[in-house]
């Protein structure tokens, strides 16, 4: 990537123009500037100081040029126009963000899209094409090998709770996927993203890439959360296991370049990444000839309650971002037909699928803690109604009740000592005395973020019982990360 320094100014951190074949965009790094600097002599009205109103100013009413995300959480999406007020956003975290020196038109979006996905399609049909019926035993056997490898990897503790429970449901979707031929584009899926996180993250015979971790912890996730809610039947859970084991499996046709990026994508990068949930379908689906309501549920998995959102894309024709016109006239009316069936399906999958995304760390950035995983859920269905209220809330009682168990003891952090009697605090001498001799256990668990967990502090010297306490959830998850 070329860059040429645009407007240096000595310390403002450099300013650069950023050329590539599809973009052309002009980078402010605003991390470089210290956090009491900013842009702005007078923020309220929007006044830029003089050394950055020649930098500033011209950008108003530009194109964002990619997604721009605080601590995981959206910002604003590409093509926002840049205004005042966002620029006050990006200022106040000193968040860095693009833009496109020249608009881009909706036209041209679509061009590249188009031109893109065509090229997907020519690898989706050589991909296909490249497995030879001699092939196929030796490909199902690769599959099988490291499904139950990462089934009984103890390196994914999460597998080791309730794994009796949901083992069984797995191996039976293992079996399927490995086994029967109509699954073959999944299982040589599985088998091609193996191989290219082998290579991209040099890892060893036995180790895992994040993709298939991904996927194991989204069916484990899924299948407690289908255990929470109760009301489906033995079929159903093995159906929601095939379902989980496949549903990414459109990824192994993305560009190396775009899945493994070590940045945030760009906005047709986005539009490409969308795109896995068709491929996972035709994959899924052998090329659209095995109709099967699980090749269609793999692709539904991103849907969001209110499908007006940009975030909202599946095959279904109702979504912000629809591949329905790719599938077949057969495959339409086949898929007209079961789709009001893969709701509870779909909405588990999605929930599981984004609290895994979130709290776990991906080649272009750091994991994000149980708490703070929970409260971008429940900002952005507050927000946007991404989730189905009753499911999410079934999901958190489950986090909650697992990761907050009654009889968990706890350390006495600064955050706990917080919620002691400040008669107790008088020095900094009592304060640490309180941290090295007592200790704390939960003795009632909490259903909601919003709920307290009740609490006991006691003297470890002699197990006496000194402060009953309530405390929020969040004291604890803030600090806690899925491993």
């Amino acid at each position: 990537m070329r860059q040429n320094n645009i407007n240096p100014i000595a310390d403002t951190g450099p300013i650069v123009t950023q050329t590539t074949q599809n973009e052309h965009t002009l980078f402010f790094p605003l991390k470089g500037l210290s956090r009491d600097e900013s842009i702005f002599s007078n923020k309220a009205k929007g006044v830029f100081r003089k050394k950055y109103e020649p930098i500033f100013k011209p950008i108003i009413n530009k194109q964002l040029a990619v997604n721009t995300y605080y601590q995981n959480d959206l910002i604003a999406p590409a093509n926002t126009l840049i205004s005042i007020d966002l620029l006050k956003i990006f200022d106040e975290f000193k968040i860095n963000f693009r833009v496109n020196i020249k608009s881009i038109t909706h036209e041209q979006r679509d061009h590249a899209f188009d031109a893109a996905l065509s090229q997907l399609i020519t690898r989706k049909k050589k991909f296909l094409d490249s497995i030879q019926p001699a092939d196929i035993p030796k490909i199902q056997d690769s599959a099988k090998a490291f499904i139950m490898a990462t089934l009984n990897n103890k390196n994914i503790p999460l597998f080791q709770d309730h794994y009796a429970e949901v083992k069984g449901y797995l191996e039976f979707a293992s079996d399927v996927i490995t086994s029967d031929e109509k699954y073959i584009g999944i299982a040589a899926a599985l088998k091609e993203v193996v191989e290219n996180e082998k290579k991209e993250f040099h890892l060893g015979e036995d180790e895992t890439g994040e993709t298939i971790i991904h996927i194991f912890k989204t069916a484990w996730l899924s299948l407690i959360l289908a255990k929470e809610l109760g009301f489906l039947s033995q079929k159903d859970y093995k159906t929601l296991s095939i379902i989980c084991i496949g549903h990414d499996g459109g990824k192994a046709l993305m560009p190396r370049e775009i899945i493994y990026k070590k940045s945030r994508l760009t906005q047709l990068e986005s539009d490409i990444m969308k795109s896995h949930v068709l491929f996972s379908y035709i994959l899924a689906s052998n090329n659209q000839q095995n109709l099967d309501f699980e090749s269609f549920a793999m692709a539904l998995h991103h849907i969001k309650e209110n499908k007006r959102l940009a975030d909202s894309y599946s095959i279904a024709n109702d979504t912000a971002i629809s591949f329905y016109e790719y599938l077949t006239d057969d495959a339409k009316v086949k898929f007209d037909q079961v789709y009001q069936y893969t709701k509870p399906f779909y909405r588990m999958i999605s929930i599981a699928d984004s609290f895994e995304a979130i709290s776990a760390e991906r080649v272009y950035k750091k994991a994000s803690t149980i708490g703070k995983t929970l409260e971008i859920m429940r900002k952005i269905n507050t927000e946007q109604e991404y989730f189905f209220e009753p499911y999410l809330e079934a999901f958190f009682r489950f986090i909650l009740k697992k990761f907050l168990p009654r009889n968990l003891k706890f350390n006495i952090t600064d955050e706990i000592l917080d919620t002691l009697p400040s008669s107790e605090l008088a020095d900094d001498h009592r304060k640490n005395e309180i941290q090295q001799k007592y200790q704390g256990v939960i003795v009632q668990p909490c259903k909601s973020l919003d709920d307290h967990l009740q609490c006991l502090i006691y003297d470890t010297t002699n197990r006496q019982i000194e402060h009953r306490v309530s405390i929020p959830p969040l004291v604890f998850l803030d600090h806690m990360y899925i491993k």
